[in-house]
């Protein structure tokens, strides 16, 4: 009896089995071979399709800032990069920081001061180092300010010295950071103030519109700002507070947070609170990558993002503030290889301070 016999690339035998009578023709043994060659084709198939990469960007629950930036980073990469992406949503960035470490996800968006202390594992992320945590660029600024009700007496962030005060952000640690940045600026801390303990910092402004508390930290610009605006309309609504514009002032508030740097903001529609050009802080939000990833595929995601502000901004509102010039700043976590190659041709590294 004969016997048929296929082997793959290595040449090791993938397939044995017997020629029977059906197949002892040269019609059969052409059958055999199609068939061969026909399941070979399929499985080559296979594999290249599990190996076609599918890059997962980490991100705040559905809804949320974050998620909307992170869908509009995954069509960038898949229409402009040619790369395939999809959005990944968790309950938050402690949640998806050791994945995007360990590399099962490849890409998140966090702010300055998240990204620095995950790295070093401390903080709020004590005793959790992520050392594999690397910097694509900065994709937003988020400004944020003390705000207070517009009949307030308080007419500088110094003139905030004794008032109850929200505190502690216990979900939100980072906000705490935050808000000693901003009162650093004028010589102050919490400790100069009457605390009131919130869970987040939704929770404190929406305190000031209560009545709780006498000043809060504010995002610029969000929902709940306007919110909070109008639920303090019968005493003019918000008033944002301006950060010194001194060499003091910023040193100050740096120590507390490094990556923080100020602009000054003109009165908008959609910023209630901004009554006249206001001196604000802001911190960047960077997209986040880990060692794990190619410096090509960090190379195209950098490059795709570089080129197409036009097609972020449409998918995103936040990206609207999305400034390419400046993606690549100063940060003691260090930048992907690829990234850091795609600035070093555009002749925008080394990295700077804002």
């Amino acid at each position: 009896m004969r016997h048929y016999w296929a082997r793959n690339e290595s040449g090791k035998i993938i397939s044995y089995r017997p020629i029977t009578a059906e197949f002892s023709t040269e019609e059969g043994l052409t059958m055999i071979s199609f068939r061969y060659i026909f399941g070979a084709t399929i499985l080559a198939c296979a594999a290249a399709t599990a190996h076609a990469q599918v890059l997962a960007i980490a991100t705040n629950p559905q809804g949320t800032l974050y998620y909307s930036v992170g869908a509009a980073i995954a069509s960038v990469m898949q229409q402009k990069a040619g790369l395939t992406a999809r959005v990944q949503a968790t309950s938050g960035t402690s949640a998806y920081v050791p994945l995007l470490n360990r590399g099962e996800v490849e890409f998140g968006p966090m702010n300055g001061i998240d990204v620095l202390n995950a790295y070093d594992g401390v903080v709020n992320f004590k005793d959790r180092k992520n050392p594999d945590l690397r910097l694509v660029g900065v994709l937003f600024p988020l400004p944020v300010a003390m705000a207070v009700p517009n009949d307030s007496p308080a007419k500088s962030i110094k003139d905030l010295k004794g008032m109850r005060m929200p505190s502690q952000f216990t979900a939100q640690t980072t906000v705490q950071f935050i808000q000693d940045a901003l009162l650093a600026s004028a010589g102050l801390s919490i400790a100069d103030m009457k605390p009131f303990p919130v869970t987040n910092y939704i929770k404190g402004m929406q305190a000031l519109g209560e009545g709780k508390v006498e000043s809060a930290m504010f995002g610029v610009g969000t929902g709940a700002s306007q919110e909070v605006n109008v639920a303090l309309s019968s005493r003019g609504g918000l008033r944002y507070l301006p950060v010194s514009d001194t060499p003091e002032a910023l040193a100050a508030m740096r120590k507390v947070f490094a990556g923080a740097y100020t602009k000054v903001f003109d009165p908008a529609p959609g910023s209630p609170g901004v009554l006249v050009p206001t001196r604000i802080m802001l911190y960047s939000v960077f997209l986040v990558t880990n060692k794990h990833v190619s410096a090509d595929v960090a190379y195209k995601t950098t490059k795709a993002i570089y080129e197409n502000k036009p097609m972020l901004e449409a998918a995103s509102a936040t990206l609207k503030s999305f400034d390419p010039s400046v993606m690549v700043e100063e940060n003691a976590v260090p930048y992907h290889p690829g990234a850091e190659r795609f600035f070093k041709e555009i002749g925008a590294w080394p990295p700077k301070k804002r």
